[in-house]
């Protein structure tokens, strides 16, 4: 369920949420009663037709029928309900709505005010005032007796004036702005005393709360560790260590410049059938793609030209598929008569020769087994911004050397676009299960990045 829907306040029919009072039952909004006139009579308009056409059979006229608190017998309704409006409006039914459901509208949509946080009403100035400062559109001191915080961005400028100047129509309501290491919030209330005062404490008091809340968020992620060390303790028999697993990864970079986007930044490395060579899928928040690691050079080089190779004869092979079924046939009967004029009978049902395997090329060189694993692996990457969808398809480097021989733990170093050159991230095991992959190396090839650029402006 959206949150949207969680959010909404529904009794006796009706629906009320974000400004809007419609029926349950094919959310209809209700038309003013002149305006119903001017369609249905004295002959449906084509705003009428439109109108009934926008709902599904007659839930347009049953919807306005009820705005209106209009009861009817189920016999007086047929087809779309235009004959049944027509009456009613002919009886003036629609002139007027019955204050109980007047009365129920603006229930309604206190109750769904009151469910909101201050900032979620951020982006509605006077449903702020509405909710705290106002009643019945008149300032109300005994409304709200304490001072109101909005947060708003911090480089948001049309929003916070926004706000401002909704607040300045309110008389007697005063106002400050303070500024934190995250937002800027809105300080308002009737004491001008009390709202300076939050106003010069904001900037402290957010640290404050950012730092308890990244502290639990920490605890919580140590915690997880932890247990899979743990589990690694607990294993009987020889002790086998592999990079392959699930990580939770942090990034200072990341959490820096964008710290909404790098709360569950993760990391999935999984075997390949090349050993030593391992794939894995990344989501570094502003950041996602697919990384192949190696501790051998020539293995990491050759895999990924391997996979480049693979995705640019899918490429090829997509446009040899081009050819038409008719051109296919005409070779094989210029075949066959070719055949017949050399005196030669043709072969019933012989095969063409097949195509040679596509794409892989020599395999690349297996590596050496190990006794035991490497520490230092070398990466390549390829990605996609988030925020854009731009594909980077050019591969970047990097390194990864894990801090002992449980493989549990490590600390990267990587190109990553947009980021930065050398970024420096850690990561910590939570599973040796790594999720299913999302996206693979030929997701980000050049063709990929193409149809991506085309399809942003098509």
């Amino acid at each position: 369920m959206s949150s949207y829907e969680d959010s909404d306040i529904t009794r006796d029919g009706f629906t009320c949420a974000y400004g809007r009072f419609y029926t349950q039952s094919g959310r209809v909004e209700r038309v003013e009663g002149s305006s119903l006139r001017s369609m249905f009579l004295p002959k449906l308009t084509p705003e009428g037709r439109r109108q009934l056409d926008a709902g599904y059979s007659d839930n347009f006229v049953r919807g306005q029928l009820k705005h209106y608190g209009v009861s009817f017998d189920e016999s007086e309704i047929s087809g779309n309900g235009t004959l049944l409006m027509k009456k009613v409006l002919q009886a003036g039914k629609c002139d007027k709505v019955p204050d109980h459901i007047s009365e129920l509208r603006e229930q309604m949509h206190t109750e769904w005010l009151n469910k909101r946080t201050p900032e979620q009403l951020s982006s509605h100035p006077d449903w702020v005032m509405e909710k705290y400062f106002l009643s019945s559109g008149r300032p109300d001191h005994t409304k709200t007796t304490t001072v109101v915080g909005i947060p708003l961005p911090q480089q948001s400028s049309y929003r916070a004036s926004q706000m401002k100047e909704a607040a300045s129509k309110v008389t007697g309501l005063h106002q400050a702005t303070g500024f934190g290491p995250k937002t800027q919030t809105i300080f308002m209330g009737w004491n001008s005393v009390a709202v300076g005062k939050a106003a010069k404490s904001h900037a402290s008091q957010e640290a404050k709360e950012l730092q308890a809340a990244g502290k639990e968020r920490e605890d919580e992620r140590a915690e997880t560790h932890t247990d899979y060390l743990n589990t690694l303790k607990r294993k009987k028999g020889p002790k086998t260590y592999s990079p392959v697993g699930s990580y939770i990864v942090d990034c200072e970079q990341i959490e820096q410049e964008w710290p909404d986007m790098a709360d569950d930044l993760s990391l999935d490395i999984r075997q390949t059938k090349e050993p030593n060579v391992f794939e894995a899928s990344f989501d570094f928040g502003v950041l996602e793609g697919a990384m192949i690691i190696s501790a051998e050079k020539n293995a990491l080089e050759q895999y990924c030209s391997q996979l480049d190779h693979e995705a640019e004869s899918d490429e090829d092979e997509d446009e040899e598929c081009d050819w038409s079924e008719e051109e296919d046939d005409d070779r094989e009967e210029d075949e066959v008569e070719d055949k017949i004029e050399k005196g030669r009978k043709p072969t019933t049902g012989s095969k063409r020769r097949a195509k040679a395997p596509r794409g892989r090329g020599p395999p690349p060189k297996k590596s050496k087994t190990r006794a035991a694993q490497p520490h230092i692996y070398l990466l390549k990457l390829k990605c996609r911004e988030t925020g854009e969808g731009m594909i980077q398809s050019t591969e970047e480097s990097g390194t990864i050397k894990f801090k002992d021989k449980n493989l549990a733990s490590f600390i990267g170093k990587a190109n990553l676009p947009c980021v930065g050159q050398g970024i420096p991230f850690t990561a910590r095991k939570i599973s040796d299960a790594p999720a299913p992959p999302e996206n693979s190396w030929a997701d980000y090839s050049e063709k990929a990045y193409e149809d991506a650029r085309v399809g942003r402006w098509h």
